[in-house]
């Protein structure tokens, strides 16, 4: 039997550094031949026309298979399909491969339900000829991570726990290694780790990995997602004899393993009752490697491949040769049928014609070079993808009868295109301006801008024509929305590329844009400061919600006896009031009065300085090349601008919950960690004013 796997041809096989779905090829192949199969590793464009069976580990290689007629056996190993939700592209792409195969598998048996019943568990192997215990005697507990964190959009979320196992360690005082890719560079430049027993360790080489195993003695997994249950660093840790302390999924069990939640005082009792019976918990670890050998994995493989429908007399031939005509927009294929092609809402593609005839459609990103989305549709119908944000498309149409090709490209150069700004925010607003017009400038179109503050750009902006919110705009395009999108309380990836609230609010905008993100501040109509020598210095102390505010009961106060001693007047911008939702004003500030925006403005440019909290008035101030103090707890400091004076919670102190968690509008005194503790709002209430006032010296 012929058995080829197909690679997803991104990094070699075997892997020569880290590379799960590659290891997985690489071993099933190797145990294949151990086996006396006739095995291969190819490319999709390779795959012999012989072949008895053909795996796929790649949801648009299978599809793509699907469509060149190649019966196929897929496996998804991508948890961003769960993560994304049942509404994402990569889920309906994952789903429609598994429907698509002769048999589809999933290595996670909370993934069988997810994938609606489609798809059989099948688990991961180890290689236990290779990952061997050390049966050198135990002089001191060692605890060890081994694992890639983050998600692909965001590198710096903690997935896999490593913040949490340094807390376990810090509490048993035992030494501690994190060993992974130069990814988790990103988590841990975003959350230094100060602990002496603590080696981080990057890029190892699979020798450095089994001596790593082999020099450490319990294994720590805290992970919050996982589409391998078990996945493959924890299996390898368990043929090396390491216990493991670990999540894993309510219906599954794994000997050798004490299954824990993301908590630390139930890790840490975990760790303890390990080391209590650490024998026992070694020879389990052991056994349940040998049954999860890859060698035994792969017999049990060879019966579902078995199973199956044979291969040999359904495979076709790629087609080839094919005459491609490059278009965009609106245009007439060679069959009479007629093309329209946009980017409004999504990609859309609308084939109208008066013959019968029969396409497949695929849209994909030429940034990736991959497929999105495709299907089949006949004349008189369209298609529209589910995702809204930017993408450089092109659109592949094969005519099913003639395999005639005709492409549709994305080009928006002199073309119209609408950008339409949902919130009302005047942050918001300032802070995405900058990437309107850094988006007609890289794609030459002629773009329509749609704010809730038109008057602050229209004189700054010529090239760009300002509308108002919900006025019509004809002869588009494309139209893209900026905005905090949530449906049913979770993101909406089909309008965010990754997870808003875990980027800085620019980047919103640039992502949507499909821009490099860099900083850029907004150009304003303002008026120039007319008194030079003014010994005036403005603050903020309002915002929307209890947990923005400084919450430092004396904080204000003592900032402004300062500035009045230095013989500052301190205006107030806020216009809530002396005493707004129990938040009173200090006293010795001269209240700005009600009016437009303009007269805000003035103010801030008669200024020294600005003092504010996560608003609207520390963008604005900041727009205005005022210098800027920004106290914030509730956000992370890379959260708003970074070209101003950022004062965050002290170390050790509860911070960044607008990062982590959606913020719930609906309760004032939201606080989603400590709410209604001694801790509630301690992020800000620990800043104090001589760290305000540290930083106001340098600058006044």
């Amino acid at each position: 039997m012929k058995i080829v796997n197909v690679t997803p041809g991104l990094i070699p096989i075997p892997p020569n550094g880290w590379g799960a779905v590659e290891k997985i090829i690489w071993e099933t192949h190797l145990n294949l031949q151990k086996l006396g199969y006739d095995s291969h590793i190819t490319y999709l464009d390779d795959v012999p026309s012989d072949a008895d069976i053909v795996h796929i580990h790649v949801a648009n290689l299978a599809l793509m298979a699907k469509e060149r007629g190649i019966p196929y056996y897929f496996t998804t190993h991508d948890h961003h399909a769960y993560l994304n939700g049942k509404d994402s592209w990569i889920y309906q792409e994952n789903i429609n491969a598994m429907k698509g195969a002769i048999k589809s598998f999933v290595p996670a048996k909370y993934l069988v339900d997810y994938f609606e019943g489609v798809p059989e568990y099948f688990s991961h192997g180890v290689n236990t000829e290779y990952f061997t215990p050390n049966v050198q005697q135990i002089d001191t507990h060692k605890l060890l991570c081994v694992a890639n964190n983050g998600y692909a959009g965001n590198q710096s979320i903690d997935r896999k726990g490593f913040g949490i196992a340094i807390k376990v360690a810090k509490e048993l005082n035992l030494p501690i290694t994190i060993a992974g890719p130069s990814n988790n560079k990103n988590y841990f430049e975003k959350n230094p780790p100060t602990y002496d027993k603590l080696t981080i360790l990057y890029d190892l080489s699979e020798e450095e990995l089994l001596t790593l195993y082999q020099n450490h003695n319990i294994f720590i997994h805290a992970s919050e997602l996982e589409a391998g249950h078990p996945n493959l660093t924890m299996l390898e840790a368990l043929s090396c004899g390491l216990p493991v302390v670990g999540t894993l999924e309510d219906n599954n069990h794994l000997k050798g393993v004490r299954k824990i939640t993301r908590n630390t005082t139930d890790i840490v009792t975990a760790i303890q009752e390990v080391i209590t019976d650490y024998t026992q918990y070694n020879l389990d670890a052991q056994r349940q490697a040998e049954e999860l050998s890859w060698y035994n994995r792969t017999k049990e493989l060879l019966k579902l491949y078995e199973s199956g429908t044979s291969m040999k007399d359904k495979l076709l031939k790629h087609y080839s040769n094919t005459k491609i005509t490059k278009q965009h927009k609106n245009f007439v294929m060679k069959d009479d049928a007629k093309i329209t092609f946009h980017a409004i809402d999504g990609a859309f593609l609308e084939i109208l014609g008066e013959k019968s005839v029969k396409y497949h459609v695929d849209f994909i990103d030429k940034k990736t070079n991959t497929s999105v989305y495709s299907l089949e549709m006949g004349n008189n119908s369209w298609a529209r993808t589910s995702k809204k944000y930017y993408v450089d498309w092109k659109v592949v149409i094969r005519n099913l009868s003639t395999n005639e090709v005709t492409e549709c490209h994305l080009n928006l150069k002199h073309q119209r295109v609408l950008i339409g700004f949902e919130s009302k925010s005047l942050g918001d607003t300032l802070a995405w301006m900058p990437y309107v017009e850094e988006f007609r400038k890289k794609h030459e179109c002629k773009v329509v801008c749609s704010t809730f503050w038109n008057q602050l750009f229209e004189n700054k902006y010529p090239d760009i024509e300002f509308v108002k919110p919900g006025q019509t705009v004809n002869n588009l395009t494309a139209l893209y929305r900026f905005g905090l999108f949530y449906t049913n309380n979770q993101i909406e990836y089909s309008k965010h590329p990754q997870n808003p609230i875990q980027i800085p609010l620019q980047q919103i905008a640039s992502d949507i844009l499909g821009l490099e993100f860099e900083e850029i501040r907004p150009k304003l109509v303002a008026p120039e400061a007319t008194i030079t020598d003014s010994k005036q210095v403005c603050i903020a102390v309002h915002s929307t919600s209890q947990a923005k505010y400084w919450n430092n009961p004396d904080g204000w106060q003592q900032v402004v006896d300062w500035l009045n001693k230095k013989g500052y007047t301190v205006r107030l911008l806020s216009q809530e009031g002396n005493d707004y939702m129990g938040n009173k004003v200090p006293t010795g500030v001269i209240s700005h009065p009600a009016g437009p925006i303009e007269s805000v403005m003035q103010e801030l440019r008669n200024s020294k300085a600005f003092i504010g909290l996560g608003s609207g008035l520390s963008w604005l101030s900041w727009s205005l090349n005022v210098p800027t103090v920004l106290i914030s707890g509730f956000s992370y400091d890379w959260a708003e601008m970074k070209d101003c004076i950022r004062i965050t919670a002290p170390e050790g102190k509860c911070s960044g919950c607008f990062n982590r968690h959606r913020l719930d509008a609906g309760d004032w005194n939201w606080c989603p960690d400590h709410k209604g503790t001694l801790r509630q709002f301690e992020c800000s209430r620990e800043i104090t004013a001589d760290m305000v006032i540290k930083e106001l010296e340098k600058i006044l």
